[in-house]
């Protein structure tokens, strides 16, 4: 399954129409708060998980191996 991550929550793609709805959350956030930041009206599965923050190690991994330039991590 195709995803998007992001620093609020995860997209999937919905079946059978493939447009991405919010299917879970960092903690902290509120579905009212990634609704805000993208541009067109955002469903959400009916439960959204409640996903672990990223671990340290993960963190190095994308900030020196995948992105060391910064091009997509801008923190």
């Amino acid at each position: 399954m195709k995803r998007v991550i992001t620093d609020k929550g995860v997209l999937e793609p919905d079946k059978p129409g493939g447009e991405l709805v919010l299917a879970g959350l960092y903690p902290g956030v509120e579905a009212a708060d990634v609704q805000r930041e993208v541009g067109w009206k955002l469903r959400a599965r009916p439960t959204l998980a409640r996903l672990d923050p990223p671990s340290r190690a993960e963190l190095q991994l994308l900030r020196e191996v995948l992105d060391p330039q910064r091009l997509y991590l801008k923190s």
